[in-house]
């Protein structure tokens, strides 16, 4: 599940790219020049795109309504779907429930990268991604709130 937060309206998304793997949207990941959008290959903070997507209902879900903004079909992205891919911007802030499973707390005010399986983890290196804590989205569902910083920096 990704989650804005906090956006600075007006921006488009690049549209054209299809994933290279099975994906959630909110994980990171990185454009690749085959027109593919693909989970890095070190765990990095530069140059990360979000993945999304459209929500459009398909085969025998399209004919229901009042949905969830969590219904898997919002989220589950197969290998060769288009993605939507938002960059965010410093003073922009984003929810997502791809993070590592270490990923706890006590982590709060770190900042963090996207690992080789695109999910959120405390960073090795500088990042402009800061980890601002979890929070209960709809009372039940557990996000990882990111704000995007001006400048990359190394934990301490």
């Amino acid at each position: 599940m990704l989650r804005e937060l906090i956006n600075h309206g007006g921006k488009a998304a690049e549209t054209t790219y299809t994933a290279a793997s099975d994906m959630k949207t909110g994980m990171g990941v990185v454009k690749n020049v085959n027109g593919t959008a693909s989970f890095p290959t070190e765990a990095t903070s530069a140059n990360i795109f979000l993945v999304d997507k459209e929500r459009i209902l398909t085969g025998t879900n399209a004919a229901r309504t009042n949905l969830s903004d969590y219904e898997d079909e919002f989220h589950t992205i197969k290998q060769g779907d288009f993605v939507k891919l938002p960059e965010y911007d410093f003073g922009e802030k984003f929810a997502t429930s791809e993070y590592a499973s270490g990923l706890k707390d006590s982590d709060a005010g770190k900042t963090l990268h996207v690992g080789v399986d695109g999910k959120w983890a405390v960073a090795t290196a500088a990042s402009i991604y800061r980890f601002e804590g979890f929070y209960m989205d709809a009372g039940a569902h557990k996000l990882a709130k990111i704000a995007v910083l001006k400048d990359a920096v190394a934990n301490g």
